[in-house]
């Protein structure tokens, strides 16, 4: 069976500018991560996705 995975990408502020990605197969867990790091002021380009595994 199919895995269902919440995905939250984002990028650095910082000179590196390093992409980041982080998984969670709570539903809620991942989007409050998501709505965390929208107001965070060193991510930016922040991504919610529903991946199948």
């Amino acid at each position: 069976m199919a895995e269902k995975v919440y995905r939250v990408t984002w990028k650095s502020v910082d000179p590196a500018r390093e992409e980041h990605v982080q998984d969670f197969r709570d539903i809620d867990q991942g989007y409050d991560f998501y709505l965390m790091m929208q107001r965070d002021a060193n991510a930016y380009k922040v991504t919610w996705e529903h991946v199948t595994l």
